[in-house]
């Protein structure tokens, strides 16, 4: 195992201790240490997501392991903070659905074209998904840690769910549009 492989899994316990943490934060009154801690962990699983891949690849050291669950491990970070913000009342049911629901999506193309032989890398349009849902994750956990009801932060929120929403949803247009004829050839031998 390499470094950036071990920060993937650091990821994933991470998702885990987040996951504790939001529980807390949904149950008032929620001390104020649970939201700093979680809008802490949050941050530097996020930077480990960057640094891991620049890592492997400045070291050549890429493994079919990082290429495998590096995206889960984002994919688990983000549902597991978009999931305890809903709970939390800062995320609305509609965004965190289309996320998760995007998100299995494209992880069922994925499965599809790594059974014929096709690894899917990952895209720009992607990556920029993966980067405004973590920034709407880091302004929701930040408005949780200094207060929920702050109008300016809630509406600075309102807006990076419609951006981020946009963008998830266009990524996931994109991701079909471009493996159609992949899906399609899987439905017709099924």
């Amino acid at each position: 195992m390499t470094l950036p492989d071990w920060l993937t899994i650091a990821r994933v316990v991470t998702a885990f201790i987040l996951l504790i943490l939001l529980q807390a934060c949904a149950c008032p009154p929620v001390p104020a240490w649970t939201a700093w801690l979680a809008l802490t962990l949050f941050v530097a699983a996020a930077l480990t997501d960057w640094l891991d891949g620049h890592l492997a690849r400045k070291w050549k050291i890429e493994s079919d392991f990082g290429r495998l669950f590096d995206p889960l491990a984002d994919k688990l970070l983000i549902a597991v903070a978009f999931i305890g913000l809903l709970g939390a009342g800062l995320l609305p049911v509609w965004f965190v659905s289309l996320v998760v629901a995007r998100e299995f999506l494209i992880t069922g193309i994925r499965l599809v074209a790594g059974q014929k032989g096709t690894v899917l890398a990952a895209e720009k349009v992607g990556k920029h998904k993966t980067v405004t849902q973590m920034i709407t994750a880091i302004l929701a956990l930040l408005l949780l840690a200094v207060d929920p009801a702050l109008p300016a932060g809630r509406i600075l929120l309102q807006i990076a769910i419609i951006l981020t929403a946009l963008i998830t949803a266009g990524s996931g247009l994109y991701y079909l549009a471009r493996n159609y004829s992949l899906i399609i050839s899987n439905v017709r031998r099924s």
